[in-house]
């Protein structure tokens, strides 16, 4: 059984869950941003050579997570399913569900470009464990209702399992927490995996199998959007046109932001719905 070493950082909530009031304003307090800024350093330094092989935060033995685009021109195979199809499969093998009410790094932020109130999906017999008052437990109905509503609000699903989220909500490590963060590019916490190094990052975070990218050069005007959407700052502007290396993760936030519509993405491999749930399931239980 899992020991828990510190508290959770949304525990402190229990303390105040008579409190309506001061529950509201530790959502949007100062110290919220501060902390999340904590937690991007303590990741850079967790990220060292040395260090990041054996910190469960960047150990790739306790993470494995998918990005899963959202991009509507997504060009798809006549047998190829749409990608969110994954967290559907996920939601009704899970045993048990809870929705966050609001999305704590949107809130921390006071994000503008994106809903507030879209929080994590947590599944899975952890999600029975989380103690915070701002959790409430749902059907799989509510939680498929819940995710549309991200999916249609242009947030990006990350699905899998994320030791980070252990510690944020203070549930011991037992393998059956699994995460779907409903992601923006301009807050995120997801955004940490910018300071692991590809190699180590292509592992824990993982593209889906058979998702190609790539920027038509005639319609690309080197503008810098799509750079600027990137949560891990990976795209560059190279002889006036946007490059996109080989470790992009296939998010497709570039994609729906394009401008000129340059970039285009395809995915036509039938069993990639198969591929990523079997990885997932390496790492973490749901029911």
């Amino acid at each position: 059984m899992a020991v828990k070493w510190m508290p959770g950082l949304l525990e402190f909530s229990r303390l105040l869950k008579n409190n309506k009031k001061l529950l509201e304003q530790a959502k949007h307090s100062p110290m919220a941003r501060y902390t999340f800024e904590l937690i991007d350093r303590l990741y850079q330094v967790f990220a060292l050579p040395g260090i990041r092989r054996i910190h469960p935060w960047t150990k790739a033995e306790k993470n494995r997570i998918f990005a899963i685009p959202v991009y509507k021109s997504l060009e798809r195979g006549n047998d190829v399913v749409l990608p969110y199809q994954i967290v559907e499969k996920f939601i009704e093998k899970s045993s048990y569900r809870v929705i966050m009410e609001f999305c704590g790094c949107r809130t921390s932020y006071r994000c503008r470009e994106y809903p507030q109130e879209l929080g994590c999906l947590m599944m899975g017999e952890g999600s029975r464990r989380i103690k915070t008052p701002w959790v409430r437990p749902v059907s799989k109905e509510e939680a498929r209702e819940h995710m549309k509503k991200a999916v249609e609000a242009n947030l990006v699903p990350l699905v899998g399992k994320a030791r980070v989220d252990n510690y944020l909500f203070g549930v011991p490590d037992e393998g059956d927490l699994f995460t779907v963060c409903f992601c923006c590019e301009c807050c995120c916490i997801s955004r940490i995996f910018r300071h692991l190094p590809p190699e180590e990052r292509n592992q824990q975070f993982r593209r889906l199998e058979g998702l190609e990218i790539w920027v038509d050069a005639g319609k690309c005007k080197g503008c810098g959007t799509c750079a600027e959407h990137c949560f891990l700052k990976l795209i560059k502007i190279v002889d006036g046109k946007s490059f996109i290396p080989d470790d992009c993760r296939g998010c497709g936030r570039c994609a729906r932001a394009c401008p000129n519509g340059a970039i285009q993405m395809k995915l036509k491999n039938p069993l990639f719905l198969e591929q990523a749930i079997s990885s997932i399931e390496e790492k973490v239980r749901i029911n």
